[in-house]
């Protein structure tokens, strides 16, 4: 029987918006929110799902523990002592996947709790990590690496346990797979040109300015490859963080800055675009002020949740609400606090969960990494419309 607990604390509401900040964890070790671009919550938006390791080694590594936290009770549950590797997800499908001792597959309902598992023999390629889940739950995808060395695309069919691999290419070495979690259609690639893999696992990146990040999309099959105007030559390299925009059949992304700060002169008016396949060019969404990072469009494909470095670091971090349609925005969060290191822990990989009563995100104020909510007030987002 799982036993629930009680970490949360309540901090000071947000100076600027209002929210209501609640810290969800206090245990002093890693703990995580997961990641941002595909939400880890139940369908009704109650249920986050968290990733913690003992000590402050990273989180990052293998062996790591899972727990559910109730936002309606701020109690939390732990749900698997060890977990083998990062889980994944069909964004906002209240069921999260993850492998335990070395060889088993299991599904987790964030409304139950019920585990099922999927596999007791998955054996996958070498440096398999696992990336998405179809909406329908049928396919699970992720990256490995293949003989050359090539990255292939395996996806593993949940009902009969068998995998194949429905795409390979020799630089998609950060793939950062996502179905597009609506209707599951289509499958997003980061293609990590010029980008090379040695044998011994070695990576190395061009320093071509032409060369870098981009982005592409592939049916569920892995076949009709389209790409999508980011990166170069149509706007700056990509900071590496994009998303689905609901079922539009759009991608939202943010690129980098110049070395010293500024934004690209083609697009004075932000780091963050919105763009299709075949479409000439991206859409910028104008905010000059802010320099955006990891990013998050709700499940309908409204709004978005991004964290901004306007002053650099060290310096405060805001948490910024938009409405890609309106093109109006305000601070959610005035600053996270707490400085980010290169560490993935420390990001704050912010997202909404599916009601977008709450945004979830990441901070390490006494440098410790904790996970927060923030609860969006009333008439908050009814204000960007």
């Amino acid at each position: 029987m799982l036993t629930w607990f009680t970490e949360a604390s309540d901090q000071n509401p947000d100076p600027q918006s209002g929210a209501r900040i609640t810290r969800l964890t206090s245990a002093v070790c890693h703990n995580n929110n997961i990641y941002c671009e595909q939400p880890y919550c139940s369908k009704d938006g109650n249920r986050v799902t968290i990733v913690r390791q003992s000590g402050m080694d990273s989180c990052r590594t293998t062996q790591c523990m899972l727990l559910v936290t109730d936002l309606n009770t701020l109690r939390s549950t732990l749900v698997e002592e060890c977990i083998d590797d990062m889980p994944c997800t069909a964004a906002w499908s209240g069921f999260i996947y993850y492998m335990r001792q070395g060889h088993e597959l299991v599904r987790l309902s964030l409304d139950t709790l019920e585990k099922e598992i999927i596999s007791t023999s998955v054996s996958f390629p070498r440096d398999m990590s696992t990336g998405s889940v179809s909406p329908d739950q049928r396919y699970l995808i992720g990256q490995a690496v293949l003989s050359g060395p090539t990255i292939g695309v395996v996806r593993m069919d949940l009902e009969s346990g068998e995998w194949a691999v429905i795409f390979e290419h020799p630089e998609i070495i950060n793939t950062h797979l996502q179905y597009n979690p609506v209707n599951g259609k289509d499958i997003l690639v980061q293609h990590n040109r010029g980008s090379k893999m040695a044998p011994d696992g070695t990576v190395t990146s061009p320093g071509d300015s032409k060369q870098g990040t981009t982005l592409f999309v592939l049916d569920a099959e892995g076949g009709n490859q389209r790409s999508i105007p980011a990166g170069e030559p149509t706007s700056a390299g990509l900071t590496g963080h994009e998303c689905f925009v609901g079922d539009t059949g759009r991608v939202a992304f943010t690129v980098v800055a110049n070395a010293d700060g500024s934004l690209d002169a083609r697009y004075p008016q932000g780091n963050l675009f919105t763009a299709a396949p075949g479409d000439e060019k991206p859409t910028v969404f104008a905010t000059p002020e802010h320099y955006f990072n990891h990013l998050c469009v709700s499940r309908c494909g409204r709004y978005f949740v991004c964290d901004s470095y306007p002053d650099g670091l060290p310096g405060p971090v805001p948490l910024v609400v938009g409405n890609l349609q309106t093109g109006k925005y305000a601070l959610l969060v005035e600053d996270v606090t707490g400085f980010l290191s290169g560490a993935q822990y420390t990001h704050p990989h912010a997202y909404f969960t599916t009601d977008t009563r709450h945004v979830i995100y990441n901070a390490n104020p006494q440098g410790v990494p904790h996970v927060f909510k923030a609860e969006i007030p009333d008439g908050f987002l009814a204000n960007l419309d």
